[in-house]
């Protein structure tokens, strides 16, 4: 269904037209506010890197993941991940894992 609305294939795409007009107005608003100073971005205290996309599952995110960890890990740099992660059930969160955790 998606894809026949992106492709202009079904008749609610003019029903979502004015709400792409809506987004771009505002996203464009928040970086026109960034630009001219209103908004500061904030900066990590450390190097972060995000893999992610609008595509939730399938496209290789975790390989990737795993691939950075290891090469940066080669080269001596102490690396942590933050995941949300797939159908995760945590009693608290965020949650620590260490070797111990089940």
């Amino acid at each position: 269904m998606i894809a026949r609305i992106w492709s202009g294939e079904s008749p609610l795409w003019r029903l979502l037209l004015p709400l792409s007009w809506l987004y771009g107005l505002v996203s464009g608003a928040i970086r026109l506010s960034y630009k001219l100073g209103f908004k500061r971005a904030w900066r990590a205290p450390v190097p972060v890197v995000v893999v992610g996309n609008l595509t939730a599952g399938g496209n290789g995110k975790t390989p990737v993941v795993i691939w950075l960890v290891e090469k940066l890990q080669q080269r001596g740099v102490r690396v942590g991940v933050v995941s949300r992660g797939y159908g995760g059930k945590a009693a608290a969160y965020p949650l620590l894992l260490t070797p111990e955790t089940t």
